[in-house]
């Protein structure tokens, strides 16, 4: 039996993560596209302290994906992360299930991104892009892809792939990235 993956899928808002980890788990059996995101909108007064619901939406996730880890399923989370606190929790609960850690992230340019995020705050396609848009938009792409290129910095192991690329093209780089063999390049 292959050991599962526990894949992290880094990128600023408005890159596609969340779409593209949807996409990819439905062609992996069992696969669960675990979105941090959705579960801190399942929060009571979430909007109220963005910080503390955010924290406790990871932990909720954690918790999630080490029991679909144990029962031996891939783990596909989308997040836009800027520090290395949580890609490390998960590296460390991915090695205490014995799954393969692999981190992505999708990278854009700082125009693709603005009209991404202007497009998705004008006509969300789900209930927690609308909740984001309040709190996200496009004069915050700047400075999310300068925090999110600062921890990749310090992250080589990181696949980076460009976002504008078609959706299929990144799912299939992500199933093949997901396919191949382990190597000591995936860990932190």
């Amino acid at each position: 039996m292959t050991a599962p993956a526990l894949l992290l899928l880094n990128g600023a808002p408005g890159s596609g993560k969340s779409t593209l980890a949807a996409l990819l788990a439905a062609r992996r059996p069992l696969a669960l596209a675990l979105d941090v995101d959705q579960l801190k909108h399942s929060l009571g007064g979430w909007e109220e302290d963005l910080h503390r619901s955010g924290l406790q939406a990871r932990r909720l996730a954690l918790a999630l994906a080490g029991r679909h880890l144990a029962d031996g399923h891939d783990v596909l989370i989308g997040q836009y992360l800027a520090h290395p606190a949580f890609p490390d929790q998960l590296a460390q609960l991915a090695a205490e299930a014995g799954a393969r850690f692999v981190e992505a992230a999708l990278v854009a340019d700082e125009a693709t991104l603005a009209a991404r995020l202007a497009s998705r705050r004008a006509a969300p396609d789900r209930p927690e892009q609308a909740a984001n848009g309040r709190h996200v938009g496009p004069a915050d792409a700047a400075a999310h892809l300068a925090a999110l290129d600062a921890l990749l910095e310090g992250r080589p192991h990181v696949h980076r792939l460009d976002a504008r690329l078609p959706r299929e093209e990144l799912a299939c780089a992500l199933g093949r990235i997901l396919d191949a063999p382990a190597s000591k390049e995936h860990r932190p």
